[in-house]
């Protein structure tokens, strides 16, 4: 661990104003408003810089360029049945770059919910709603070209046609996509740039503003300085250090702040790595970190239909049902039509009448018949009771998210709604499949009360100077739609606030 005295880092000229690690949702709207307003700005990526030219519909290919390897929860060896597969983008724009450019904002009820949970407060000390995040939502919809997408695919029509059968339509959803949208691709890169994630709207703009990206480079740990234990000073974050995954070279870079927006599985884990605890010492806040995960967990029911409908070729999740989204009222949306925009995907996660993964003859009749199918997304609305660690004895990396009976209920009340839809819009079978999560959040949260959160309100740590956290993990509780336009209206109002209050000139 690096420990220079305050003073001397003080006097050390820094290489940047700004060290972002991370480009996704958390990372890229922070440093391109740092970067448009004069600051210089460094953004690390572990993953690599791919545009619009190499994104394709190669499903191998790009799985191995832009996703992260799956990483499974721990929830088996700690004595759970049920495990969650958690997945993630890796490359510049992170998940932005391979989501479904679903752009909702976070419903009011989850703001009374945020605070109950941390405390979490505007700048007049007053209860977090809606209206502090309201123009910073604005600002994203506009960067992004945020609209109703209306143009949906055979299996979308079909699935909303047999729940208006039974009383729950779809609606459109809204969207990070432009009007250049040919349906040609999202969950492996927009080939027109039509995707507005942060990749196109944030980290080319923040580029050609003069900041400098490092990709495929893996930050390993956070500088931090401290002087004399006796010293009243709080110890103070000064820069990252970084392996660059293709020449193997570790490399130092200091700045004035240093923002953490890795995503709610990596920013604990580097916090952890960095030495927090040993160098803050035991604090409430610092023994948060990793603590009130959550998942927004998932599972899909495919249906099988008499007539070919190519969803693959076509956009994904284009329309919702929000009827049981509230807690009170089921906790689960709904959005189709989904068909993992590939049949690999689509051959992952299938399982059989027992959840058992599913293989073998059955297996391949099924993906024979893949463009017969259209599913639906269930995201429930499920606790913050999960934990990201490392394991005392190995130091690997763990995620622990259980599925409770009260998740299960869920799970099974909007299955039994689906197979129902379903079969109203002419499916001929109904398919499950894992537990998945793309929606992790909540393991740094931000609050005033630091016994339950890590950072503050304005998104800085309760115990390090100039470090900032700014991703999924800083939501307080579970959001009950798509967290990442969410995300990115808290990293524009972070920026807003760096501006005004900590890089003055």
């Amino acid at each position: 661990m690096a420990r220079v005295g305050e003073e001397e880092i003080e006097e050390m000229p820094h290489d940047f104003d700004v060290i972002v690690v991370g480009s996704g949702a958390g990372g890229g709207p922070v440093a391109w408003c740092l970067a448009q307003a004069g600051k210089k700005v460094a953004i690390i990526e572990a993953g690599g810089f791919y545009t619009t030219n190499d994104f394709n519909r190669f499903e191998l290919l790009q799985l191995r360029r832009l996703w992260e390897k799956i990483r499974w929860t721990s929830n088996f060896e700690l004595g759970l049945q049920k495990e969650i597969a958690l997945g993630m983008g890796r490359c510049v724009g992170g998940s932005t770059t391979i989501f479904t450019a679903v752009a909702h904002r976070a419903p009011d009820h989850n703001f009374l919910e945020w605070y109950k949970a941390t405390k979490i407060s505007n700048e007049s000390g007053e209860p977090f709603s809606p209206k502090d995040l309201e123009p910073y939502y604005e600002q994203v919809e506009r960067d992004t070209s945020v609209r109703r997408y209306t143009e949906w695919d055979e299996g979308l029509k079909k699935i909303d046609a047999g729940f208006k059968k039974i009383g729950h339509p779809f609606a459109p959803v809204n969207a990070f996509i432009d009007m250049r949208c040919d349906q040609s691709g999202c969950l492996f890169g927009c080939p027109t740039e039509a995707k507005r994630g942060t990749l196109v709207s944030y980290i080319i703009p923040a580029i050609l503003q003069g900041a400098e990206i490092f990709y495929n480079s893996t930050v390993t740990r956070i500088l931090f300085s401290k002087e004399g234990e006796n010293d009243k000073k709080r110890p103070r974050a000064f820069g990252v250090e970084f392996v660059n995954g293709e020449t193997m070279e570790t490399k130092r870079l200091t700045s004035k702040v240093v923002i953490v927006a890795a995503g709610a599985l990596k920013t604990p884990i580097l916090l952890m790595k960095s030495g927090i605890k040993e160098l803050a010492g035991e604090t409430k806040s610092i023994d948060q970190i990793g603590r009130n995960f959550g998942a927004n967990t998932a599972t899909l029911v495919f249906g099988r239909f008499q007539e070919p409908l190519n969803n693959w070729i076509l956009h994904p999740l284009s329309g919702q049902m929000e009827d049981f989204s509230q807690k009170e009222r089921g906790g689960f949306l709904l959005e189709a039509s989904e068909v993992m925009e590939g049949p690999l995907g689509f051959s992952e996660v299938l399982v059989d009448d027992d959840g058992v993964p599913m293989w073998g003859r059955r297996h391949k009749e099924i993906l024979k018949k893949y463009k017969y199918y259209a599913g639906i997304f269930i995201n429930i609305h499920d606790s913050n009771d999960g934990r990201v660690f490392l394991d005392p004895e190995t130091g690997r990396e763990k995620y622990y998210k259980p599925i409770t009976k009260e998740d299960e209920s869920r799970f099974e009340a909007a299955r039994s709604l689906c197979r129902e839809g379903l079969i109203a819009a002419g499916a001929q079978e109904t398919l499950n499949t894992i537990y998945l999560s793309h929606h992790v959040q909540g393991s740094c949260r931000m609050g005033e009360d630091r016994s339950r959160s890590v950072v503050d309100s304005q998104c800085k740590s309760h115990d390090i100077e100039g470090l900032y956290v700014c991703d999924g993990s800083v939501i307080p509780s579970i959001v009950d739609a798509n967290p990442s336009l969410t995300i990115m209206a808290l990293s524009r109002r972070l920026g807003d606030h760096l501006l005004k209050n900590v890089l003055l000139d």
